[in-house]
């Protein structure tokens, strides 16, 4: 309440909210205790706007906003409290949170810091490849693959993914081809690339 007894609005960052969210997922997945199973799912659409790198930060208060979301996803592992994050600016988030990710999918991309960044994860040459990707295809590495080395990947388009979740009574479209599990040569020409239809 100000003086002359008129409640305040409070303005709060992007980065200030997503700290109090990440702060009470963490404190709900406290109080369920440990687990090895997941629990909670934290999504951070356009997260280089709501966990971004030091130097990307805008307003005074948002650095302790990021630490608060990154201590939150540090700790809520053994909680069972994951994160998944969207980005189209790999190179302005914040490495505490992207250097505790699991699962890379990497879309096409251009910038030379966000290919050096995702080239730690899936290598050099593999991140070299990421310009030349056409629409709704990526590149998976990591825990939610079953293959140990990249795999390019075919994301199926809205109606196919859509039709999944039908009714029965309406006619189901068959299950999308998963490719054998072959290491991609990043030397092949990059039409010679295996694919796989994977349903986000």
């Amino acid at each position: 309440m100000n003086n002359q007894g008129q409640a305040e609005l409070m303005t709060l960052t992007a980065c200030e909210i997503t700290s109090i969210f990440s702060d009470m997922a963490l404190l709900v997945s406290q109080r369920l205790g440990m687990t090895d199973s997941a629990r909670l799912c934290l999504v951070y659409e356009e997260a280089h706007s709501l966990v971004p790198e030091w130097n990307s930060v805008a307003a005074d208060g948002d650095r302790a906003a990021t630490a608060t979301s990154a201590r939150a996803i540090l700790q809520g592992r053994k909680y069972g409290l994951g994160c998944l994050l969207i980005t189209q600016r790999t190179a302005n988030v914040t490495k505490t949170i992207l250097n505790q990710c699991n699962t890379i999918f990497a879309m096409r991309t251009f910038d030379d810091t966000g290919r050096e960044f995702l080239g730690n994860y899936i290598g050099s040459d593999y991140a070299r490849v990421l310009p030349s990707l056409q629409p709704r295809q990526a590149i998976v590495f990591g825990k939610a693959s079953s293959c140990e080395n990249p795999v390019l990947i075919r994301l199926n388009d809205n109606d196919r993914f859509r039709a999944a979740f039908r009714p029965v009574n309406e006619p189901r479209r068959p299950a999308p081809y998963v490719a054998p599990e072959v290491p991609i040569d990043v030397a092949d020409e990059e039409n010679d690339l295996p694919e796989a239809d994977v349903a986000v």
